[in-house]
């Protein structure tokens, strides 16, 4: 008897996580539950003498050690089925756990003969998933309104300056670099600049080179978004909404600025939301394995990435969405490079879409094909990008950004000396159809949300519109001159195109009208209807009037007397430089041009008057030829003044 106590008295027991016979866990640690719910798999131990052998009857004592305080607020306690549990024949000894009613950690100490184990156990809400769902599919929705919204207030408030710096590009390929990165700043998303930028190439706002130029600067340009993202100020993205809304309904001046603010705010506000959604991921082992999988097959992180961000149309939303995982520690700078290369990627897919002309399908290849090299160049190197980017220090989401920004750099490094060259393979590669080198430059709707720069566009359009008739008036004092019939019909037909651009250009204008304006635009918008309105008047007095008379004196064979048709001849040359004077105005918005323009009017009218007046004398000495052609004579005097006066005009607009 006492040999036997002495024995067990001396055998050492080990107390273990229970295993199956291959060694796998089959203890229930780490199990994701649901609150108010008992585990699916019980806790289980397993007690061993020294040489590994189970010891049986052996008690066991279960310990609810920690859970979330909220529990003693609302009385929900977590429970075991056993408290203490006597080991099997083979050492086993277990009881279930049932959460209490808050999600979070739960810990289980297990005890035997002065050994122990900790258990940790994780509660979430019932329907997380689904409510992970929602905030993820909500959060993204909200994340690109806020990045629509606010771009659209920077707009409103520089869009002046956009539509100029647009204006003003130079060849200079470093200049069109910085104007990029201006614009993605203003719009917050390169998708979107990208887009624009294509639209104002299919537009020929600006040349196809330049395009090039700035592409590069959209892409660095992105950078500045996702570097914000990356501060950690999550926590006060309603104090930014709530800033940015009293600015905009309070202090009407910083109505712009507000909007702006108030959209970076829906900005973090929409991150916070996915990121507590996306916390309860790293529960998940099925998870944390896919990111494992995917790290170990780049090229699939990549394609992922790339067709998230082409869903999206935003490769900053798509990276956001990496830095939400980065914040919650769900996945490591190497394992979000892939997913980096993607998004920029991705993000060149939309553009692509949206190019309807061919300067446009050259900028939007151009732009798929920088990217692409870009990450062709990269991708042998994936393995020591991370050694790179340690030197520069910070956490993972900054390490994400910081990557983010030097592969866009480095795209803007190596093609920004080869611009020309890139161009003229773009050139080859995308060839341009000879309908497309006849199609006519077309007035673009997406602009309508951004005044300034549709009134910029529409001032393209009358401008060509303002070009067409002045060749038209150019040209038909030639048809008088040479009696030239073939003339005179091309003439007519230039006015079936000044009149369909009439007909594009003012529901163009009207529809700006319909948006913001502040008084310098809203004046300027005048400006334009007015043009518009009466560049067609002159088309109209040519082809309808004019050309008339042409085609009545060609038929008849009437013949000017030499002085009357000088005369005809001079009028003429005043009304088409009061044309030209005030298309300049127009173009260059010189007020003192429209102010010369305008008192060409009266001085135009007293010529009219004159010349009808030498008219009559010709009349009263009988020349035969003023006789023939007096009623066309009359006419042509009249309607050349009547030009002159709608010419004025325009400058009556401006001034």
């Amino acid at each position: 008897m006492g040999t036997t106590i002495l024995l067990i008295f001396f055998t050492v027991s080990t107390l273990i996580k229970a295993q199956d016979p291959l060694g796998n866990d089959i203890s229930g640690d780490a199990q994701v539950g649901v609150v108010a719910h008992t585990l699916q798999k019980p806790i289980v131990v397993r007690a061993l003498d020294d040489q590994g052998r189970p010891l049986k009857d052996i008690q066991v004592m279960f310990t609810i050690l920690e859970e979330p305080k909220e529990n003693i607020i609302t009385e929900k306690f977590a429970v075991l089925s056993k408290n203490i549990d006597t080991t099997n024949s083979d050492g086993y000894a277990m009881t279930e756990l049932t959460f209490g009613g808050t999600q979070g950690n739960y810990y289980v100490l297990t005890e035997a003969r002065g050994e122990n184990l900790i258990f940790k156990e994780i509660a979430l809400q019932e329907n997380w998933l689904l409510f992970l769902f929602f905030s993820v599919f909500g959060g993204l929705a909200m994340f690109i309104f806020g990045l629509n919204y606010g771009s659209k207030g920077l707009v409103r408030a520089a869009g002046a300056k956009m539509r100029d710096l647009l204006f003003s590009l130079t060849k200079h390929r470093f200049m069109a670099l910085l104007v990029g990165v201006f614009v993605t700043v203003i719009l917050g998303s390169s998708t979107a600049s990208s887009i624009l930028l294509v639209r104002f190439a299919s537009s020929g706002i600006i040349m196809f080179v330049q395009a090039l130029g700035v592409l590069l600067g959209i892409n660095i340009g992105t950078t500045i978004t996702v570097q914000i993202i990356a501060f950690k100020i999550l926590d006060y993205a309603i104090l930014i909404v709530g800033i940015g809304f009293f600015a905009m309904h309070f202090f009407p001046k910083l109505r712009n600025i507000g909007q702006a603010v108030f959209g970076l705010g829906l900005l973090f506000f929409s991150l916070r939301m996915m990121s507590i959604a996306t916390a309860n991921l790293k529960y998940l082992p099925t998870f944390n394995s896919a990111i494992a999988g995917i790290a170990a097959y780049p090229v699939l992180g990549i394609v992922m990435a790339a067709l998230l961000a082409f869903i999206l149309r935003s490769s900053a939303a798509t990276i956001g969405i990496v830095l939400i995982l980065a914040f919650d520690s769900l996945i490591t700078f190497p394992q979000a490079i892939p997913f980096i290369m993607g998004a920029n990627l991705g993000t060149t897919f939309s553009a692509c879409l949206s190019a309807n002309t061919i300067d446009g399908r050259r900028v939007a290849f151009g732009h798929f094909l920088f990217n692409t090299i870009a990450i062709v160049i990269l991708f042998p190197f994936i393995d020591f990008i991370p050694a790179v980017i340690h030197v520069i220090g910070g956490d993972v989401a900054r390490q994400i950004a910081n990557f983010h920004t030097l592969f866009n750099i480095f795209t803007a490094v190596v093609f920004l000396p080869l611009i020309d060259p890139f161009a003229s393979f773009l050139k080859s590669v995308v060839r341009e159809s000879k309908k497309e080198m006849l199609k006519m430059h077309r007035l673009d709707p997406a602009f309508l949300s951004a005044p300034a720069i549709a009134l910029g566009q529409a001032a393209r359009e009358i401008l060509y519109m303002a070009d067409i008739t002045i060749t038209m008036l150019e040209e038909s004092i030639r048809v008088f001159q040479h009696k030239d019939n073939d003339l005179r019909k091309k003439i007519v037909e230039m006015d079936d195109t000044v009149d369909s651009l009439e007909e594009t250009i003012t529901p163009y204008l009207t529809k700006i009208s319909e948006g913001e304006m502040d008084s310098r635009l809203s004046s300027f918008h005048s400006a334009l209807l007015g043009a518009v309105n009466e560049i067609e008047h002159i088309g109209d007095v040519i082809s309808k009037n004019l050309m008339a008379y042409a085609k009545k004196q060609i038929s008849a064979g009437f013949v000017f007397s030499k002085e009357g048709f000088a005369q005809i001849e001079k009028l003429h040359q005043f009304a088409l430089a009061t044309f030209r004077i005030s298309i300049d105005a127009l173009a260059t918005r010189d007020r003192k041009l429209a102010r010369d323009a305008v008192a060409r009017k009266e001085i135009g009218h007293k010529m009219a008057k004159e010349l009808n007046e030498l008219h009559l004398e010709r009349l009263r000495r009988g020349l035969k030829e003023s006789l023939e052609t007096s009623t066309i004579h009359v006419d042509l005097v009249s309607d050349l003044e009547r030009i002159n006066f709608h010419a004025a005009e325009i400058g009556e607009a401006l001034s």
